[in-house]
């Protein structure tokens, strides 16, 4: 190879190093296919598409949304006249009424004790017979039980005697008279005989009264039968043939049904609200619907473990459907008092802790914040 030929190959490698050079400067960096002006405007594009994504379906750009200020909350809700009326939506006006405020008060069904009578044992004895059981309907002089006493013999025999003593007296004493009458015995016998007889009737009519007292009949030895002193129903017997009894304990319990007390607990914050002669609607399973009454009384202290007072209502209570023991509910009403404004209770409504009622308006509802009186 000559000299010359040697020369022009290099000129040519040259020549194609400086175009090569060229080429790779025309050329975008590595990594970039799409060169200088392709890479700004893709840049552009993927900046227009992060500026969507904080977009949402209504083209609200949240980007910083921490760091803006909330947005002011609306209660308002958007409603058309037939979605109020396929919801079964009430509208009605607020206005000036009377009111009354209302305590619901558990309860419970006692026997009137006007009319409950416990009935012991006359005297110390035994008791030989009981002719009911508890919740036996009995009518006023049945016979309850039937007592042998020692101490019902002798006041019976001291009756008898009594009543002997006084008709011994009445006889001296009409004897006395007539021999004043006739001027045969002195004025002294006659007072002492009339003395002796006023004695005599003092000491028969008290044993006679000691027997009545107790519903002792004068005769019958030591045997002795309890009756019933009014009509009613047996509630309590404990007494059981062959039973001592010293007279203190009572052998059973009768009362009168017919009339019954409905007794509800009162808190003591709520006692300012309840006297006597206040109006009382009485719910109970018993009965087939509310029963109204009065309040009759109530207790002046309270009770020493439920810190409560008793209110009573006294019913009536035809076919004995309220039974003591039973419970009940009462709603005491309270006056009658002016307000202002009012609303149904159900339309107050509670959205964030707040009481609110909804107003209607041409779109559709908003929210009233509102405070509540009584």
């Amino acid at each position: 190879m000559t000299k010359k030929q040697k020369l022009a190959i290099a000129l040519m490698c040259v020549a194609a190093a400086l175009l090569a050079a060229l080429m790779l400067w025309r050329q975008p960096a590595a990594g970039d296919p799409h060169g200088h002006e392709d890479h700004d405007e893709h840049e552009r594009q993927e900046q227009h598409g992060q500026h969507e994504e904080h977009e949402d379906s209504h083209g609200h750009d949240d980007r910083h949304a921490e760091n803006a200020p909330p947005a002011a909350a609306t209660d308002a809700i958007a409603m058309t006249e037939a979605q109020i009326k396929a919801n079964g939506i009430a509208i009605d006006a607020a206005q000036a009424a009377a009111i009354r405020e209302t305590l619901h008060l558990p309860a419970q069904v006692r026997a009137d004790a006007e009319r409950t009578v416990a009935i012991a044992a006359p005297a110390r004895g035994m008791v030989q017979t009981v002719h009911v059981s508890p919740g036996s309907v009995v009518r006023k002089g049945d016979s309850l039980v039937t007592l042998q006493s020692p101490d019902v013999a002798q006041w019976r025999a001291e009756a008898a005697a009594a009543a002997q003593r006084l008709q011994l007296a009445r006889t001296v004493a009409e004897r006395e008279r007539r021999l004043w009458d006739e001027r045969i015995s002195a004025r002294q016998d006659l007072d002492i005989a009339q003395a002796a007889l006023g004695e005599a009737r003092v000491q028969a009519e008290a044993a006679r009264q000691r027997l009545a007292a107790f519903g002792i009949a004068a005769s019958g030895g030591a045997t002795v039968t309890i009756r019933a002193p009014l009509s009613g129903v047996v509630t309590d017997r404990p007494a059981v043939a062959g039973m001592a009894t010293d007279g203190a304990q009572p052998l059973l319990t009768v009362a009168d049904l017919g009339r019954v007390w409905i007794e509800a607990a009162v808190p003591s914050g709520s006692l300012a609200q309840v006297e006597t002669g206040m109006p009382a609607t009485i719910t109970s399973t018993a009965l087939a619907e509310a029963v109204q009454g009065t309040v009759s009384f109530v207790g002046p202290v309270l009770g020493e473990t439920t810190r409560m007072a008793t209110a009573r209502v006294t019913l009536p209570n035809p076919g004995l459907r309220l039974r003591p023991g039973m419970l009940a509910t009462v709603d005491l009403l309270g006056p009658k008092g002016d307000a202002a404004v009012t609303v149904a209770a159900d339309a107050v409504q509670t959205i964030h802790e707040r009481s609110v009622v909804f107003v209607r308006t041409p779109g559709g509802f908003e929210a009233r914040t509102v405070t509540i009186g009584r």
